[in-house]
C-alpha cells in the first residue's frame, strides 16, 4: 500500500505525506480548540452570576457555539474522509468527472473532492 501511495504521489506530483501531516495537524488543532471552548464555557458558567446574564445574550452565545461546533465537525469529517482516501490510494481524483484534481488545488485545499470546473458547476447547482 505504501508503494501505491508513492506511485500515486509521483504521478500526481503531490507531496502526499506532507498533505497528510498537514491534515493531521489541523485535525489536532480543531480538537484543541473544542477543548478550549469547553474550558471557557465552564469558566463562564462559574464566574458569571445568572441574574447578570440576559437571556438574549445566552441565546446568541449558544447559536454561535453551535455554528462553530458544526463547522468544526464538518471540517474534522472532511479531514477524516481525506485521510481515508489517502490510505486507500483514492486521493486526488475528482468525485464529479473522475479526472485528477490539479496539485495546486490540493495543496491549497487538501480536502477538495472536486476539480475547479466541477466545483463551479456544483456552486451553480448544475452538478
Amino acid at each position: 500500500m505504501a508503494s501505491d501511495l508513492q506511485d500515486f504521489s509521483v504521478a500526481m506530483a503531490l507531496p502526499i505525506e506532507s498533505i497528510r501531516q498537514t491534515l493531521l495537524d489541523r485535525r489536532a488543532a480543531l480538537f484543541r480548540k473544542v477543548a478550549q471552548v469547553e474550558d471557557d464555557l465552564r469558566w463562564l458558567d462559574t464566574d458569571v452570576e445568572a441574574e447578570v446574564e440576559e437571556e438574549g445574550q445566552e441565546e446568541n452565545i449558544a447559536r454561535l457555539l453551535a455554528r462553530l461546533d458544526d463547522r468544526g465537525k464538518a471540517e474534522i469529517e472532511a479531514i477524516d474522509a481525506t485521510l481515508a482516501r489517502i490510505a486507500a490510494g483514492d486521493y486526488g481524483h475528482c468525485n464529479g468527472c473522475g479526472k485528477p484534481i490539479p496539485s495546486a488545488r490540493l495543496e491549497a485545499m487538501p480536502t477538495a473532492v472536486t476539480c475547479v470546473d466541477c466545483a463551479a458547476l456544483q456552486e451553480r447547482g448544475r452538478f
